[in-house]
């Protein structure tokens, strides 16, 4: 409050206050009117930050920036990693775009890497959002794996989204992917034959996107 009021700080042990000279921003998700109201926000310390007010509606409220925001972070995510362009399809797109996103934009700037990991063929399809996505309902069908299935069906899916990201980390090298996973290369390629994981299919994508 004397920071702010004052524009004056004392060290913990000093004899005189200092000037300071900042602008203070704040940030916060929580409604900080109704908290004061509720006695649970100081009243005088909300006056003294609460000078000029921006709202960012959630993600879900602007769906219509997320083609941009994907394209954006897609772009990103190649030019850190050294990667070929991954187009999304429109399907693709349209389940992002239906997706409540409760992380905001952090949330989809970590998904859009983790679906150009898991994209096959060279591009990202729907049938990959739906495997990357959490639980949820799209146009009435259910995405990703669901509470209702076998825990053997769930833990398979799990182990073929990590191999396939490792492989693609990797650029498809065996020996690379296995150490990272802690396995043995005969047993990776045992683990992704088990999982109808088309290793010759990768090695020719690789090989066409180099």
């Amino acid at each position: 409050m004397r920071v702010l009021e004052e524009g004056e700080v004392e060290r913990i042990g000093g004899d005189k206050p200092i000037a300071v000279n900042v602008r203070v921003v704040v940030a916060t998700h929580r409604d900080l009117e109704a908290r004061v109201r509720e006695e649970k926000f100081r009243q005088d310390l909300f006056h003294r930050i609460y000078v000029f007010p921006l709202v960012l509606p959630p993600l879900r409220e602007r769906r219509e920036d997320i083609p941009a925001l994907v394209q954006h972070f897609a772009e990103q995510v190649c030019a850190q990693n050294s990667w070929k362009p991954v187009p999304f399809i429109d399907e693709a797109m349209e389940a992002l775009q239906a997706y409540s996103w409760p992380g905001n934009v952090r949330e989809l700037r970590n998904m859009v890497e983790r679906l150009m990991l898991l994209a096959t063929e060279g591009q990202v399809d729907l049938a990959t959002v739906q495997l990357a996505l959490p639980k949820t309902s799209i146009g009435g069908a259910t995405v990703g794996a669901t509470g209702s299935d076998p825990l053997a069906d769930r833990v398979q899916t799990f182990e073929r989204e990590v191999i396939l990201a490792e492989l693609k980390r990797s650029h498809h090298n065996m020996s690379m992917a296995a150490k990272s996973l802690g396995l043995e290369r005969s047993h990776l390629y045992k683990k992704a034959e088990q999982l109808g994981i088309d290793l010759h299919a990768l090695r020719r994508e690789q090989d066409a996107s180099d």
